[in-house]
């Protein structure tokens, strides 16, 4: 019977052996791609108004970002060396079950991406199934017959350093190539390597401030209705499917609501928002422009008094 379990225990280790070079390659491609989006662009803010938003705004800190990056490219570095193959399977158990977590909360906070691999966006969901899929192999090929720690091979560790650093160093430093500064208005501004500006709108801080936007509309004609009397300025963009529900919602409502305006911020992509019955404004392409949308801004003679994800009386 112990000869069987011994077999077993060696077998389930051959298997993480071989296996081991699956979390490698999505932990490395996830750094690379996230890399590339703190190189080139600010992180997209995350959806508010969710149980899970404080957490979820601490991890999405540039510089904790910028450590899970370097953090991710030296484990699967060590992963694919093949050191301490006992420990980094349980590092790996311990790591997807954490990934698995946060992708579940960003998928119950209505998070359209789960930001693991940057730019690309790949819904909470898919990623849940994925890391959950990681977990339970992990769990297969567990190996539990020695937890004494080996005798590190000094040649691997070298070569894992020696990469790690090749790796990592050009990723940290064209990660923070990208500068920040806060915008004497607006949010934060950030400044990419080949001088491209673009702009973190912030509405939470525009309370108490007048209206900000007002001057950076493609056609200002008309907008000085925005200075005088209650208004609700409802932000949208092209590229959210909300913004999409919500103005076909308040377009097919019997009694629309009164003094609402629309601000469009311009596509990235040059997708274009349906036409509306409400007084609209574009923003201008001079700056790529980032929010997480959509933002109701109610304005009191242009000063703004409150922030919300709803008009109200219209959920």
């Amino acid at each position: 019977m112990n000869e069987e379990k011994e077999k077993a225990k060696r077998f389930g280790f051959v298997q993480f052996r071989f296996f081991r070079f699956v979390p490698a390659a999505v932990l490395l491609i996830a750094a690379m791609l996230k890399a590339y989006q703190l190189a080139t662009a600010p992180l997209p803010p995350v959806v508010q108004d969710s149980v899970f938003t404080p957490l979820l705004e601490l991890l999405n800190d540039r510089y904790f970002q910028m450590a899970i990056v370097v953090g991710e490219i030296l484990f699967a570095l060590i992963l694919i060396a093949g050191i301490a193959l006992q420990y980094t399977w349980l590092l790996s158990l311990l790591g997807f079950s954490v990934f698995t977590l946060v992708s579940l909360m960003k998928g119950l906070s209505g998070e359209t991406s789960c930001g693991c691999f940057g730019v690309i966006t790949v819904n909470p969901w898919i990623t849940v199934g994925i890391d959950l899929v990681i977990v339970t192999c992990l769990v297969i090929v567990r190996e539990r017959s020695d937890w004494t720690f080996p005798v590190l091979g000094k040649k691997k560790v070298l070569a894992v350093l020696v990469a790690w650093t090749c790796l990592a160093g050009p990723a940290l430093f064209f990660m923070l190539s990208l500068k920040q500064q806060p915008h004497a208005t607006l949010g934060t501004e950030f400044t990419g390597p080949d001088g491209r500006s673009m702009i973190l709108l912030e509405p939470e801080t525009w309370i108490g401030k007048e209206f900000p936007l007002i001057a950076r509309f493609v056609e200002p004609e008309g907008a000085e209705i925005l200075l005088t009397g209650t208004w609700q300025v409802l932000l949208v963009q092209p590229d959210c499917s909300d913004c999409h529900e919500m103005m076909a919602e308040l377009e097919a409502h019997a009694q629309k609501p009164e003094n609402v305006a629309v601000v469009v911020i311009p596509s990235r992509v040059g997708k274009e928002m349906q036409q509306t019955s409400f007084p609209t404004f574009v923003l201008d392409g001079k700056n790529e422009w980032f929010v997480s949308t959509p933002v109701v801004v109610k304005l009191s003679d242009g000063v703004c008094i409150e922030m919300g994800t709803q008009i109200p009386d219209h959920p």
